[in-house]
This record gives C-alpha cells, sequence and structure tokens, in this order.
C-alpha cells in the first residue's frame, strides 16, 4: 500500500511568526503567477546545443550549458557574446569521462562541473586556461561512491557550494544487494561536506539516520519494474543551508552546515495518489525506448511510438495507488541564493517524467505561490530575481534564456 503522508503541524520560528500567521506552511496562496512567452529574454544560441543537461551562471554573468553531445561545454557572455564551446568525451589529459553536472553555486567565482569517472570537480569556464581540476579523492569520497540519484536513464549528479565548501553526496551501496536495495540507498545518501582548500571533508548528515525508510510506500508488482523511479531531490538554499525532500513525510527538511536539522516545510497535499495504466505507461516510455533504440537521446518513429505504447498499456499491472507508488511525484528542486525554493511536480499528462510548466516557489518564511513558466522552457537555474533555461522555437531548436521574476 502506498504511504499516506502525515500532516506534520506547520513550524513557526518567532522571526517568521507573522507569516506563518498569515499563510499557514503547505498552503498555496493567491492565484497563480503567470508568466507567458513574451517574459523570455533570449541571451544566445549555437548550433552546438543539442539538449541542456545542466546549465550555471557565474559571478560575471556569463552562462555556461552542460550538452547532451560534444562539444560538451557552451558558453554565452552577458550580454550573448558567443565564449566558444570546448570539451570531448574520453580518458585523454584533458577529455571528459562522465560528467555529471555543474556545482551549482560555483567556486572562486568559476564554472566547475562534476566528472565521475575522473572523481574530481574540473573548470570549464576558462577553456583557454590552464587545465584546472579538484579531487575528490580522500578517506570519506572513495571513487565511485558518488551516485546519481535522479533519473535512470542520466548519470546527472547534483552537487553544490555551501560556504567554503562542496557538497557531495555519497553511496557506499552496490548493486550486488539488488537493484531495488540499492535504489532505497541512493535515496538517503551520507551528504559530504569536501573544502578544497584543505583537502579535509566530514559528513554533514548521513540521511538514513534522519529519513525513515521509503520502502514501506512501495510494492513492486509482477510485470512491472521491480524498482521505483523516485528522484533525490535536494538543494543548497543560501549560504549556511541545504534542503532535501522527504517523501514519506511529503516535506523539504532542511540542514544548517553544523549538519542540525531546521524547521521543515510542510508542502501541499501530494499532486497525485492514483495513476492510470495509460499515465504509467507514459511515464515510463522513455526507459522503454532507450532499451529499445540502445541510445538514450534517440526516438522511436511516431507509428512504432503508438505501437510500443498500447503494448505497454496492456501490460501494465496493478491498481491505481499501486502504480502511483512506483512514480515520483517531484522532478526537480532547486533554490535560489537568498533561500527561495522551486518543487517542479512531475506532469502525467505529458508523457514521460517530465516536469509540470506550474512551480510551487517557497519563500524562506514558508510561503507558498505557483508559478507558471511558458510551455517551450524549459528551466535548470533560479537567482533571487531571474531563472535561466532553454527556451525551445516552434521548430524546437534551443536557446538559452531567462525570465525576470516578479516580486512577491
Amino acid at each position: 500500500m502506498v504511504r499516506v503522508p502525515r500532516v506534520a503541524p506547520a513550524v513557526c520560528i518567532p522571526a517568521f511568526l507573522a507569516a506563518c500567521e498569515a499563510a499557514p506552511v503547505g498552503n498555496v496562496t493567491g492565484a497563480p503567477i503567470e508568466l507567458g512567452e513574451a517574459a523570455v529574454e533570449i541571451l544566445g544560441g549555437s548550433d552546438s546545443l543539442v539538449v541542456a543537461r545542466d546549465l550555471e551562471v557565474a559571478s560575471d554573468g556569463s552562462v555556461w550549458v552542460l550538452n547532451s553531445a560534444e562539444p560538451l561545454f557552451v558558453g554565452f557572455g552577458p550580454d550573448g557574446e558567443p565564449l566558444g564551446s570546448h570539451g570531448e568525451s574520453g580518458r585523454g589529459p584533458r577529455d571528459f569521462s562522465m560528467p555529471a553536472g555543474f556545482v551549482a553555486g560555483g567556486w572562486q567565482g568559476e564554472i566547475w562541473a562534476l566528472d565521475l569517472v575522473r572523481h574530481a570537480m574540473i573548470r570549464i569556464s576558462q577553456p583557454n586556461a590552464d587545465w584546472e581540476e579538484i579531487s575528490l579523492r580522500s578517506a570519506s569520497l572513495l571513487p565511485g561512491t558518488v551516485r546519481g540519484g535522479r533519473s535512470m536513464l542520466g548519470g546527472s549528479v547534483r552537487t553544490a557550494r555551501l560556504g567554503r565548501e562542496l557538497i557531495v553526496p555519497r553511496t557506499s551501496a552496490t548493486l550486488e544487494g539488488g537493484v531495488l536495495n540499492y535504489r532505497f540507498a541512493v535515496m538517503r545518501p551520507d551528504f559530504v561536506a569536501f573544502d578544497p582548500e584543505t583537502r579535509e571533508s566530514r559528513t554533514l548528515v548521513a540521511l538514513a539516520d534522519v529519513l525513515e525508510d521509503p520502502s514501506g510506500g512501495f510494492n513492486p508488482i509482477e510485470g512491472n519494474f521491480g524498482f521505483p523511479l523516485w528522484y533525490r531531490l535536494w538543494a543548497s538554499c543560501g549560504e549556511n543551508v541545504i534542503r532535501i525532500y522527504d517523501r514519506v513525510t511529503n516535506q523539504l527538511r532542511g540542514f544548517d552546515g553544523s549538519g542540525a536539522e531546521l524547521p521543515p516545510v510542510i508542502l501541499p497535499p501530494v499532486p497525485f495518489k492514483e495513476v492510470t495504466a495509460r499515465q504509467f505507461a507514459g511515464a515510463v516510455f522513455a526507459i522503454r525506448q532507450a532499451e529499445l533504440t540502445g541510445d538514450v537521446w534517440s526516438r522511436l518513429s511516431p507509428e512504432d511510438s503508438v505501437r510500443v505504447m498500447n503494448q505497454m498499456v496492456r501490460s501494465v499491472q496493478g491498481r491505481p495507488h499501486e502504480l502511483a507508488s512506483y512514480l515520483p511525484r517531484y522532478v526537480d528542486f532547486r533554490c535560489s541564493p537568498d533561500g527561495t525554493m522551486w518543487l517542479n511536480p512531475v506532469d502525467l499528462d505529458a508523457g514521460g517524467l517530465k516536469g509540470a510548466t506550474m512551480w510551487l516557489r517557497i519563500a524562506p518564511d514558508g510561503v507558498i505561490r505557483e508559478v507558471r513558466l511558458p510551455e517551450r522552457f524549459d528551466a535548470l537555474r533560479f537567482l533571487d530575481s531571474r531563472v535561466w533555461g532553454v527556451y525551445r522555437d516552434e521548430l524546437d531548436v534551443p536557446a538559452v534564456a531567462s525570465i525576470r521574476l516578479p516580486a512577491g
């Protein structure tokens, strides 16, 4: 059975008491904020850009994109001027073996990317300068212990700067214990704080010690996948706070730089508790497509897609609430530097595990508003007053773009 999240009382500290009384935590306030296509400001495009896996904004306003194909990194200046593109896959001295994402917040004003095989952060914002990397090798961060916790189709791993340290998720579990146990372990990693200057590391928080075991909310059904497709969602929220989505309690749990737990953010009711066979088939279609094509980025023809989808719908087993236990409720979670939280629910009617155009914007005082972004705008980074991402035009041509966010 799917575990129904318990409703915890709103936690209000004195400084935020008035705000809590005006807008109880867990309730969405006001009408949705609508941001249409007219709000999109294009920074620049490139023939090299295929699919943006990640995006980061440097302190000088320049923007770099992690591309799904070579060249792996495409850059734009603050006014849209091209900064060039670089990055090849391989094992050479200046190649990228497995880039997994940018360090949110950067380091020393530069943009860095995590490479899983190198087990290092590599500076990418100065392609013409000498190669520079920060090795993560230490007794607390052994190679192979940094694992992805998002889509099963990609190797994305979120890392972030927290003050003078880099926060890296560490998981010691292996597939030898089975895929199901591995997935549950990945959902509750240790967050390790690594100081690039002293090369010292410490366990900031071990999620297995503070989050309930989520396995009680999942019932594997014969004929379907043997593991849940949940995402590990967390972000650095300001200079001294990280927030993590807790699926069991439906809260955003918080921890400061010492590892002490902060009052949780109570979210609205979960977006769905039941899923139809067609919605389930649509959500996992990309995984089946990758199995058939042998490539994450390859696509079936429209005719084959319809045929495969209908086959999947007929083969889906389980009742609606059981199918719902397989799927993530939210597919992305970001924070802006001022601590504002952004949570993106899955859109079950869009097909695939895609995010909805509607995001929850959660202010540091717990006030929740809904913000609808344009249909073809993929948000990848939130700053205090602007959201950055990729906008795809009518021909599906991508360009780096941003939207100014309204105050309040």
